[in-house]
Protein backbone atom coordinates (compact mmCIF):
# COMPACT_ATOMS: atom_id res chain seq x y z
CA UNK A 1 0.00 0.00 0.00
CA UNK A 2 1.40 3.41 -0.95
CA UNK A 3 1.69 6.43 1.33
CA UNK A 4 -1.20 8.08 -0.52
CA UNK A 5 -3.37 5.00 -0.01
CA UNK A 6 -2.53 5.05 3.69
CA UNK A 7 -3.66 8.65 3.97
CA UNK A 8 -6.92 7.79 2.21
CA UNK A 9 -7.46 4.88 4.60
CA UNK A 10 -7.12 7.20 7.60
CA UNK A 11 -9.57 9.65 6.03
CA UNK A 12 -12.06 6.84 5.49
CA UNK A 13 -11.73 5.90 9.15
CA UNK A 14 -12.51 9.44 10.17
CA UNK A 15 -15.54 9.71 7.93
CA UNK A 16 -16.90 6.34 8.95
CA UNK A 17 -16.44 6.96 12.69
CA UNK A 18 -17.34 10.63 12.75
CA UNK A 19 -19.42 10.63 15.91
CA UNK A 20 -19.05 11.48 19.58
CA UNK A 21 -17.09 8.94 21.63
CA UNK A 22 -19.06 6.25 23.40
CA UNK A 23 -18.75 8.21 26.64
CA UNK A 24 -17.55 11.73 27.42
CA UNK A 25 -15.75 10.93 30.67
CA UNK A 26 -12.59 8.85 30.82
CA UNK A 27 -10.13 7.61 33.39
CA UNK A 28 -7.26 8.11 30.97
CA UNK A 29 -6.68 10.16 27.84
CA UNK A 30 -3.57 9.41 25.79
CA UNK A 31 -2.52 12.16 23.38
CA UNK A 32 -0.19 10.95 20.64
CA UNK A 33 -0.14 7.49 19.10
CA UNK A 34 3.57 6.84 18.71
CA UNK A 35 5.48 4.20 20.64
CA UNK A 36 4.81 5.88 24.00
CA UNK A 37 1.12 6.34 23.25
CA UNK A 38 0.69 2.75 22.12
CA UNK A 39 2.09 1.43 25.40
CA UNK A 40 0.22 3.98 27.53
CA UNK A 41 -3.19 3.30 25.94
CA UNK A 42 -2.94 -0.49 25.87
CA UNK A 43 -1.46 -0.72 29.38
CA UNK A 44 -4.03 1.63 30.86
CA UNK A 45 -6.85 -0.25 29.18
CA UNK A 46 -5.50 -3.63 30.30
CA UNK A 47 -5.32 -2.41 33.89
CA UNK A 48 -8.94 -1.33 33.91
CA UNK A 49 -8.79 2.37 33.01
CA UNK A 50 -11.46 3.59 30.58
CA UNK A 51 -9.17 4.97 27.91
CA UNK A 52 -9.42 7.28 24.90
CA UNK A 53 -6.63 7.52 22.34
CA UNK A 54 -6.12 10.74 20.34
CA UNK A 55 -3.90 11.14 17.28
CA UNK A 56 -3.39 13.93 14.75
CA UNK A 57 -1.98 11.93 11.84
CA UNK A 58 -1.49 8.14 11.94
CA UNK A 59 -1.30 5.63 14.74
CA UNK A 60 2.24 4.31 15.02
CA UNK A 61 3.78 7.75 14.90
CA UNK A 62 7.24 8.63 13.68
CA UNK A 63 8.75 5.25 14.55
CA UNK A 64 6.43 3.22 12.34
CA UNK A 65 6.01 5.62 9.43
CA UNK A 66 9.18 7.71 9.12
CA UNK A 67 11.72 6.55 11.69
CA UNK A 68 12.81 3.20 13.07
CA UNK A 69 10.79 0.89 10.83
CA UNK A 70 11.51 2.33 7.37
CA UNK A 71 15.13 3.18 8.20
CA UNK A 72 15.91 -0.34 9.38
CA UNK A 73 14.17 -1.81 6.36
CA UNK A 74 16.22 0.24 3.90
CA UNK A 75 19.42 -0.37 5.89
CA UNK A 76 18.82 -4.11 5.59
CA UNK A 77 18.34 -3.78 1.84
CA UNK A 78 21.63 -1.87 1.60
CA UNK A 79 23.43 -4.50 3.67
CA UNK A 80 22.16 -7.29 1.40
CA UNK A 81 23.12 -5.33 -1.71
CA UNK A 82 26.58 -4.62 -0.32
CA UNK A 83 27.03 -8.31 0.58
CA UNK A 84 26.01 -9.38 -2.93
CA UNK A 85 28.74 -7.19 -4.39
CA UNK A 86 31.26 -8.81 -2.03
CA UNK A 87 30.33 -12.40 -2.84
CA UNK A 88 33.85 -13.13 -4.04
CA UNK A 89 35.18 -12.67 -0.49
CA UNK A 90 33.26 -15.77 0.56
CA UNK A 91 34.33 -18.09 -2.25
CA UNK A 92 31.16 -17.38 -4.23
CA UNK A 93 30.80 -16.32 -7.87
CA UNK A 94 31.23 -12.58 -8.28
CA UNK A 95 27.91 -10.96 -9.21
CA UNK A 96 27.46 -7.74 -11.17
CA UNK A 97 24.39 -6.31 -9.45
CA UNK A 98 24.67 -2.62 -10.40
CA UNK A 99 22.96 -3.00 -13.77
CA UNK A 100 19.78 -4.44 -12.26
CA UNK A 101 19.49 -2.13 -9.23
CA UNK A 102 16.05 -0.53 -8.88
CA UNK A 103 15.79 2.12 -6.16
CA UNK A 104 12.03 2.42 -6.62
CA UNK A 105 11.63 -1.30 -5.92
CA UNK A 106 13.62 -0.90 -2.70
CA UNK A 107 11.42 1.98 -1.58
CA UNK A 108 8.27 0.01 -2.40
CA UNK A 109 9.65 -2.83 -0.28
CA UNK A 110 10.20 -0.36 2.57
CA UNK A 111 6.60 0.82 2.23
CA UNK A 112 5.37 -2.78 2.35
CA UNK A 113 7.29 -3.30 5.60
CA UNK A 114 5.68 -0.17 7.06
CA UNK A 115 2.20 -1.37 6.09
CA UNK A 116 2.81 -4.88 7.47
CA UNK A 117 3.48 -3.33 10.87
CA UNK A 118 0.80 -0.64 10.59
CA UNK A 119 -1.92 -3.26 10.03
CA UNK A 120 -1.50 -4.17 13.71
CA UNK A 121 -1.84 -0.50 14.72
CA UNK A 122 -4.90 0.70 12.80
CA UNK A 123 -7.67 2.47 14.72
CA UNK A 124 -9.95 -0.59 14.48
CA UNK A 125 -7.38 -2.71 16.34
CA UNK A 126 -7.65 -0.46 19.39
CA UNK A 127 -11.41 0.03 19.09
CA UNK A 128 -11.72 -3.75 19.28
CA UNK A 129 -9.72 -3.70 22.52
CA UNK A 130 -12.27 -1.35 24.03
CA UNK A 131 -10.16 1.78 23.59
CA UNK A 132 -11.99 4.73 22.02
CA UNK A 133 -9.94 6.23 19.19
CA UNK A 134 -10.17 9.58 17.44
CA UNK A 135 -7.79 10.48 14.60
CA UNK A 136 -8.32 14.08 13.53
CA UNK A 137 -5.97 16.52 11.75
CA UNK A 138 -6.83 19.29 14.22
CA UNK A 139 -5.10 17.37 16.99
CA UNK A 140 -5.92 17.49 20.69
CA UNK A 141 -6.30 20.79 22.54
CA UNK A 142 -6.51 21.30 26.29
CA UNK A 143 -9.41 23.43 27.50
CA UNK A 144 -8.49 22.85 31.17
CA UNK A 145 -6.50 20.25 33.14
CA UNK A 146 -9.39 17.80 32.73
CA UNK A 147 -11.15 18.95 29.55
CA UNK A 148 -9.82 18.16 26.09
CA UNK A 149 -11.13 18.85 22.61
CA UNK A 150 -10.31 17.22 19.30
CA UNK A 151 -12.27 18.24 16.23
CA UNK A 152 -15.91 18.56 17.26
CA UNK A 153 -15.53 16.29 20.31
CA UNK A 154 -15.00 17.55 23.86
CA UNK A 155 -14.65 15.25 26.86
CA UNK A 156 -13.25 14.98 30.36
CA UNK A 157 -10.34 12.85 31.53
CA UNK A 158 -9.29 12.25 35.12
CA UNK A 159 -5.71 11.72 33.93
CA UNK A 160 -3.88 12.45 30.69
CA UNK A 161 -0.57 11.26 29.29
CA UNK A 162 0.97 13.49 26.61
CA UNK A 163 3.24 11.60 24.21
CA UNK A 164 3.14 13.68 21.03
CA UNK A 165 6.76 13.00 20.09
CA UNK A 166 9.07 15.24 18.09
CA UNK A 167 9.62 16.41 14.52
CA UNK A 168 12.71 17.26 12.46
CA UNK A 169 13.96 20.77 13.19
CA UNK A 170 13.06 23.09 10.33
CA UNK A 171 16.52 24.44 9.69
CA UNK A 172 17.13 25.85 6.24
CA UNK A 173 20.17 27.72 4.90
CA UNK A 174 19.89 31.11 3.26
CA UNK A 175 18.58 30.94 -0.31
CA UNK A 176 16.77 27.63 0.16
CA UNK A 177 13.59 28.93 -1.49
CA UNK A 178 12.76 26.69 -4.42
CA UNK A 179 14.89 23.85 -3.04
CA UNK A 180 12.93 20.76 -2.00
CA UNK A 181 14.77 19.92 1.21
CA UNK A 182 14.52 16.34 2.43
CA UNK A 183 14.12 15.14 6.02
CA UNK A 184 13.24 11.85 7.67
CA UNK A 185 9.51 12.46 7.04
CA UNK A 186 9.41 13.14 3.29
CA UNK A 187 12.42 11.02 2.30
CA UNK A 188 10.27 7.88 2.16
CA UNK A 189 8.18 9.31 -0.68
CA UNK A 190 11.19 9.20 -3.01
CA UNK A 191 11.08 6.71 -5.84
CA UNK A 192 14.01 8.04 -7.87
CA UNK A 193 17.44 7.68 -6.33
CA UNK A 194 19.38 10.95 -5.97
CA UNK A 195 22.66 10.52 -7.78
CA UNK A 196 24.27 12.87 -5.28
CA UNK A 197 23.08 14.05 -1.87
CA UNK A 198 24.37 16.29 0.91
CA UNK A 199 23.35 15.72 4.52
CA UNK A 200 23.29 18.79 6.75
CA UNK A 201 24.03 17.47 10.23
CA UNK A 202 26.15 14.49 11.17
CA UNK A 203 24.03 12.70 13.76
CA UNK A 204 22.40 9.28 13.85
CA UNK A 205 19.95 9.77 10.97
CA UNK A 206 22.66 11.08 8.66
CA UNK A 207 25.05 8.29 9.61
CA UNK A 208 22.56 5.54 8.87
CA UNK A 209 21.05 6.93 5.65
CA UNK A 210 24.28 8.31 4.20
CA UNK A 211 25.94 4.90 4.33
CA UNK A 212 22.80 3.32 2.89
CA UNK A 213 22.63 5.67 -0.09
CA UNK A 214 26.36 5.45 -0.68
CA UNK A 215 26.09 1.66 -0.90
CA UNK A 216 23.29 2.10 -3.42
CA UNK A 217 25.67 4.19 -5.53
CA UNK A 218 24.86 7.81 -4.63
CA UNK A 219 27.64 10.35 -4.15
CA UNK A 220 27.30 11.41 -0.50
CA UNK A 221 28.48 14.42 1.51
CA UNK A 222 27.96 15.05 5.23
CA UNK A 223 28.33 18.60 6.57
CA UNK A 224 28.72 18.82 10.35
CA UNK A 225 29.31 22.03 12.31
CA UNK A 226 30.89 20.23 15.28
CA UNK A 227 34.53 19.04 15.24
CA UNK A 228 33.35 15.59 14.13
CA UNK A 229 30.23 13.69 13.15
CA UNK A 230 28.47 11.49 15.75
CA UNK A 231 29.34 13.95 18.52
CA UNK A 232 27.49 11.93 21.20
CA UNK A 233 29.50 8.76 20.48
CA UNK A 234 32.70 7.68 22.25
CA UNK A 235 35.72 9.29 20.55
CA UNK A 236 37.44 6.02 19.63
CA UNK A 237 34.22 4.49 18.30
CA UNK A 238 33.45 7.60 16.26
CA UNK A 239 36.93 7.67 14.71
CA UNK A 240 36.54 4.03 13.70
CA UNK A 241 33.23 4.82 12.00
CA UNK A 242 34.68 7.89 10.32
CA UNK A 243 37.46 5.73 8.84
CA UNK A 244 34.85 3.31 7.48
CA UNK A 245 32.80 6.13 5.95
CA UNK A 246 35.85 7.62 4.26
CA UNK A 247 36.90 4.21 2.96
CA UNK A 248 33.43 3.73 1.46
CA UNK A 249 33.66 7.10 -0.27
CA UNK A 250 31.48 9.33 1.93
CA UNK A 251 32.91 12.85 1.95
CA UNK A 252 32.93 14.49 5.36
CA UNK A 253 33.01 18.25 5.92
CA UNK A 254 33.44 18.51 9.67
CA UNK A 255 33.54 21.76 11.63
CA UNK A 256 31.73 23.27 8.66
CA UNK A 257 28.39 24.98 8.04
CA UNK A 258 26.15 25.54 5.03
CA UNK A 259 25.79 29.30 4.77
CA UNK A 260 23.91 29.43 1.48
CA UNK A 261 22.18 27.14 -0.97
CA UNK A 262 20.32 27.77 -4.19
CA UNK A 263 18.88 25.83 -7.08
CA UNK A 264 20.96 25.86 -10.26
CA UNK A 265 19.75 26.04 -13.85
CA UNK A 266 20.55 22.32 -14.10
CA UNK A 267 18.10 21.54 -11.30
CA UNK A 268 20.80 20.62 -8.80
CA UNK A 269 21.55 22.44 -5.55
CA UNK A 270 24.65 24.59 -5.10
CA UNK A 271 25.87 24.92 -1.51
CA UNK A 272 28.44 27.26 -0.05
CA UNK A 273 30.18 26.00 3.08
CA UNK A 274 32.11 27.85 5.71
CA UNK A 275 34.93 25.52 6.74
CA UNK A 276 38.19 25.72 8.72
CA UNK A 277 40.00 25.80 5.38
CA UNK A 278 37.94 28.62 3.91
CA UNK A 279 34.86 28.64 1.65
CA UNK A 280 33.92 25.36 -0.01
CA UNK A 281 31.47 24.98 -2.89
CA UNK A 282 29.44 21.79 -3.29
CA UNK A 283 26.82 20.75 -5.79
CA UNK A 284 24.41 17.88 -5.27
CA UNK A 285 21.10 16.71 -6.61
CA UNK A 286 19.43 16.55 -3.19
CA UNK A 287 19.86 18.03 0.28
CA UNK A 288 18.79 16.21 3.43
CA UNK A 289 18.43 18.29 6.61
CA UNK A 290 19.08 16.32 9.82
CA UNK A 291 19.75 19.13 12.27
CA UNK A 292 18.07 17.77 15.37
CA UNK A 293 14.53 17.30 16.67
CA UNK A 294 12.00 19.63 18.23
CA UNK A 295 9.16 18.59 20.59
CA UNK A 296 5.63 18.54 19.18
CA UNK A 297 3.95 21.13 21.39
CA UNK A 298 2.12 23.26 18.85
CA UNK A 299 -1.66 23.37 19.08
CA UNK A 300 -1.92 21.60 22.45
CA UNK A 301 -2.78 24.79 24.37
CA UNK A 302 -0.71 23.59 27.31
CA UNK A 303 -1.20 26.89 29.15
CA UNK A 304 -4.90 26.18 29.55
CA UNK A 305 -4.02 22.98 31.41
CA UNK A 306 -1.37 24.64 33.56
CA UNK A 307 1.46 22.62 32.00
CA UNK A 308 4.92 24.18 32.11
CA UNK A 309 7.21 23.76 29.12
CA UNK A 310 10.22 25.27 27.39
CA UNK A 311 12.05 24.89 24.08
CA UNK A 312 13.24 21.42 25.06
CA UNK A 313 9.69 20.19 25.69
CA UNK A 314 7.25 19.58 28.52
CA UNK A 315 8.84 19.91 31.96
CA UNK A 316 8.31 16.83 34.13
CA UNK A 317 9.50 15.69 37.56
CA UNK A 318 11.25 12.44 38.41
CA UNK A 319 7.91 10.61 38.08
CA UNK A 320 7.14 12.09 34.62
CA UNK A 321 4.40 14.23 36.18
CA UNK A 322 3.88 17.71 34.73
CA UNK A 323 3.08 20.88 36.67
CA UNK A 324 -0.58 19.83 36.33
CA UNK A 325 -0.75 17.00 38.87
CA UNK A 326 -3.19 14.86 36.87
CA UNK A 327 -1.18 15.06 33.64
CA UNK A 328 1.98 13.13 32.77
CA UNK A 329 4.25 13.27 29.72
CA UNK A 330 6.73 10.84 28.18
CA UNK A 331 8.89 10.22 25.15
CA UNK A 332 10.42 12.79 22.82
CA UNK A 333 8.06 15.57 23.93
CA UNK A 334 9.46 15.42 27.49
CA UNK A 335 12.80 13.58 27.34
CA UNK A 336 16.27 14.47 26.02
CA UNK A 337 16.78 10.75 25.32
CA UNK A 338 14.77 10.54 22.10
CA UNK A 339 14.51 6.81 21.52
CA UNK A 340 11.51 4.61 20.84
CA UNK A 341 12.39 2.26 23.69
CA UNK A 342 12.64 5.19 26.09
CA UNK A 343 9.16 6.40 25.17
CA UNK A 344 7.72 2.91 25.66
CA UNK A 345 9.47 2.47 29.01
CA UNK A 346 8.37 5.88 30.24
CA UNK A 347 4.77 5.25 29.19
CA UNK A 348 4.56 2.26 31.51
CA UNK A 349 5.99 4.41 34.32
CA UNK A 350 3.31 7.04 33.72
CA UNK A 351 0.48 4.48 33.94
CA UNK A 352 2.01 2.93 37.07
CA UNK A 353 2.24 6.31 38.80
CA UNK A 354 -1.32 7.22 37.85
CA UNK A 355 -2.58 3.99 39.41
CA UNK A 356 -0.28 3.76 42.42
CA UNK A 357 0.82 7.30 43.15
CA UNK A 358 4.28 8.55 42.34
CA UNK A 359 6.21 5.44 43.37
CA UNK A 360 8.28 4.71 40.26
CA UNK A 361 10.97 7.11 39.05
CA UNK A 362 12.17 7.70 35.52
CA UNK A 363 15.59 6.08 35.92
CA UNK A 364 17.59 6.10 32.67
CA UNK A 365 20.97 5.38 34.24
CA UNK A 366 21.11 2.02 32.42
CA UNK A 367 19.99 3.02 28.94
CA UNK A 368 21.28 0.98 26.00
CA UNK A 369 21.09 2.45 22.52
CA UNK A 370 22.38 1.56 19.09
CA UNK A 371 23.16 3.18 15.77
CA UNK A 372 22.45 0.82 12.88
CA UNK A 373 25.37 1.61 10.64
CA UNK A 374 27.49 -1.25 9.33
CA UNK A 375 29.09 -2.20 11.64
CA UNK A 376 26.65 -1.23 14.37
CA UNK A 377 27.51 1.18 17.17
CA UNK A 378 26.20 0.54 20.70
CA UNK A 379 26.40 2.14 24.13
CA UNK A 380 25.15 1.67 27.70
CA UNK A 381 25.88 3.41 31.00
CA UNK A 382 28.89 5.73 31.28
CA UNK A 383 31.41 6.32 28.52
CA UNK A 384 35.13 6.28 29.28
CA UNK A 385 35.18 10.10 29.24
CA UNK A 386 32.21 10.35 31.62
CA UNK A 387 33.67 7.76 33.98
CA UNK A 388 37.04 9.54 34.14
CA UNK A 389 35.26 12.82 34.82
CA UNK A 390 33.71 11.20 37.91
CA UNK A 391 36.92 9.67 39.25
CA UNK A 392 40.53 8.87 38.40
CA UNK A 393 40.36 5.14 39.14
CA UNK A 394 38.93 3.75 35.88
CA UNK A 395 39.76 0.49 34.11
CA UNK A 396 39.00 0.06 30.40
CA UNK A 397 38.65 -3.50 29.09
CA UNK A 398 39.01 -3.58 25.32
CA UNK A 399 38.62 -6.56 23.03
CA UNK A 400 38.88 -6.35 19.26
CA UNK A 401 36.34 -8.11 17.04
CA UNK A 402 38.75 -10.86 16.05
CA UNK A 403 37.14 -13.78 17.88
CA UNK A 404 36.31 -16.87 15.86
CA UNK A 405 32.73 -15.95 14.89
CA UNK A 406 33.82 -12.55 13.62
CA UNK A 407 36.50 -14.25 11.53
CA UNK A 408 34.14 -16.89 10.06
CA UNK A 409 31.70 -14.16 9.03
CA UNK A 410 34.35 -11.75 7.74
CA UNK A 411 33.26 -9.09 10.25
CA UNK A 412 36.50 -8.33 12.07
CA UNK A 413 36.17 -4.53 12.13
CA UNK A 414 35.34 -3.19 15.57
CA UNK A 415 35.81 -3.64 19.30
CA UNK A 416 34.12 -3.39 22.68
CA UNK A 417 35.24 -1.09 25.51
CA UNK A 418 33.86 -2.03 28.94
CA UNK A 419 34.38 0.54 31.68
CA UNK A 420 35.01 -0.52 35.29
CA UNK A 421 35.33 1.68 38.37
CA UNK A 422 38.00 1.31 41.04
CA UNK A 423 36.09 -1.56 42.64
CA UNK A 424 35.87 -3.60 39.43
CA UNK A 425 32.20 -2.75 39.01
CA UNK A 426 30.79 -2.34 35.53
CA UNK A 427 29.75 1.26 34.91
CA UNK A 428 29.32 1.35 31.14
CA UNK A 429 30.39 0.22 27.70
CA UNK A 430 30.85 1.41 24.13
CA UNK A 431 31.13 -0.81 21.10
CA UNK A 432 31.39 -0.91 17.36
CA UNK A 433 31.08 -4.23 15.60
CA UNK A 434 28.83 -6.79 13.98
CA UNK A 435 25.55 -7.06 15.89
CA UNK A 436 26.82 -4.89 18.75
CA UNK A 437 23.29 -3.50 19.09
CA UNK A 438 22.27 -6.99 20.18
CA UNK A 439 25.08 -8.08 22.49
CA UNK A 440 25.31 -4.70 24.27
CA UNK A 441 22.24 -5.92 26.18
CA UNK A 442 24.38 -8.48 27.99
CA UNK A 443 26.31 -5.59 29.51
CA UNK A 444 23.10 -3.65 30.17
CA UNK A 445 21.68 -6.61 32.08
CA UNK A 446 24.88 -7.07 34.07
CA UNK A 447 24.91 -3.35 34.88
CA UNK A 448 21.25 -3.32 35.89
CA UNK A 449 21.57 -6.35 38.17
CA UNK A 450 24.99 -5.29 39.53
CA UNK A 451 26.42 -8.59 38.33
CA UNK A 452 30.08 -9.10 39.22
CA UNK A 453 32.64 -9.56 36.50
CA UNK A 454 33.59 -12.88 38.11
CA UNK A 455 29.99 -14.12 37.81
CA UNK A 456 29.90 -13.03 34.18
CA UNK A 457 33.20 -14.72 33.41
CA UNK A 458 31.86 -17.93 34.99
CA UNK A 459 28.75 -17.87 32.80
CA UNK A 460 28.78 -20.28 29.84
CA UNK A 461 28.12 -18.64 26.47
CA UNK A 462 27.56 -20.63 23.28
CA UNK A 463 30.47 -20.98 20.85
CA UNK A 464 30.95 -19.50 18.32
CA UNK A 465 28.81 -16.41 18.88
CA UNK A 466 29.31 -12.66 18.62
CA UNK A 467 28.31 -12.31 22.28
CA UNK A 468 31.48 -14.04 23.40
CA UNK A 469 33.33 -10.77 22.96
CA UNK A 470 31.75 -9.50 26.19
CA UNK A 471 32.79 -12.51 28.25
CA UNK A 472 36.27 -12.44 26.73
CA UNK A 473 36.83 -8.93 28.11
CA UNK A 474 36.17 -10.10 31.68
CA UNK A 475 38.09 -13.37 31.36
CA UNK A 476 41.21 -11.62 30.07
CA UNK A 477 41.02 -8.96 32.77
CA UNK A 478 40.64 -11.50 35.58
CA UNK A 479 43.71 -13.37 34.32
CA UNK A 480 45.75 -10.24 35.00
CA UNK A 481 44.56 -10.33 38.62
Amino acid sequence: MSLRALKREDSCFLNHHEKHPKMNKYDLCVIGAGSGGLVAATTGNRLGLKTIFLEKYKIGGECTHSGCVPSKAIIQSAKQYHAMKQAGRYGLPQINVETDFDFAAVMEHVDEVIQSIYQHETPDVFQNMGIDVIVHPAGAQFLSPTQIRIGDDTFEAAHTIVCTGSSPAKVAPEGHEGVDLLNNENFWELRRQPQSITFIGGGIISAELSQTLRRFGSEVNIVERNPRILKTVDDEVAQAMIAIFEEEGIRLYQQSEVVRCNKTDRGSVALLLKSPHGPVELESEAVFVAAGRVPNLQGLHLEKAGIDYDRQGIIVNAYLQTSASNIYACGDVASPAKFTHVASHQASICVHNILHGNTKENDLSVLPWAIFTDPEIAHVGLSEKEARAQGDDVEVLKVNATLDRYVTDGKTTGFVKIILDGHDRIVGADAIGAHSGEWIHLIALALKTEMSIRAFADTILAYPTFSEIVKKAFVRYLRTK
